[in-house]
């Protein structure tokens, strides 16, 4: 469990699940599930509650993340971390005329973000978010495509020592599999504001409850 006081910068970077319209709100912060756990942490105790910052931007990949890693996370010193980046790596390569990340580069890609910020920031704490899902109608096998990108995260939580590593493809296919009549995502990727819930409410069950 990470202990936060007011002073923890807790900073989240993604694609677009994390950023779900951060710059059209005047705090940065998205009507997503980065909302959703700075409110919780607030709420659950507003004497202790972090500093929340979003950097998700829709559409990346992990070779985005590693181009504005210095600006948007290092730069920025956090003192928690929490990564959730891998759906678009895949989704991307499904479709003629888009391009994925094959498995190697994800990687290396994922594990060189990590390496730096372990050079740069030696006492900031990570969590790791596994990719979601990629459910039909978006493609039939890209869950199944999906799973050694998730894999990759565990490994290099692993390699890395990360404090944490949340288990959102697990959670979102046990949500279907026990509410199968839920809408927890608008279109097999990007969550609603239930599938939203789940992601915040996984977060903080892995990261900040004893």
């Amino acid at each position: 469990m990470i202990t936060f006081t007011p002073q923890t910068k807790l900073l989240f970077i993604g694609d677009s699940i994390t950023d779900c319209g951060r710059r059209e709100c005047p705090e940065q912060i998205g009507n997503g599930y980065v909302r959703l756990i700075r409110d919780s942490l607030l709420a659950a105790s507003p004497a202790t509650a972090p500093s929340v910052i979003n950097r998700g931007v829709s559409g990346n990949k992990i070779g985005d993340l590693e181009k504005r890693w210095q600006r948007d996370v290092l730069d920025l010193s956090p003192d928690v971390l929490s990564i959730y980046v891998g759906v678009n790596d895949v989704w991307h390569g499904l479709f003629r005329g888009r391009e994925g990340t094959t498995i190697d580069r994800f990687i290396a890609g994922y594990r060189d973000i990590l390496a730096r910020t372990r050079d740069a920031l030696p006492n900031c704490r990570l969590v790791l978010c596994e990719p979601g899902v990629i459910w039909p109608p978006v493609h039939e096998a890209g869950n199944e495509k999906l799973a050694p990108f998730v894999r990759a995260v565990q490994q290099a939580a692993a390699v890395f020592s990360a404090d944490h590593i949340v288990p959102l493809h697990e959670a979102f296919n046990d949500a279907r599999g026990a509410r199968p009549e839920i809408h927890w995502t608008t279109d097999g990727v990007h969550p609603t504001s239930a599938g939203h819930m789940l992601i915040a409410h996984t977060w903080i069950s892995a990261v900040a409850r004893s």
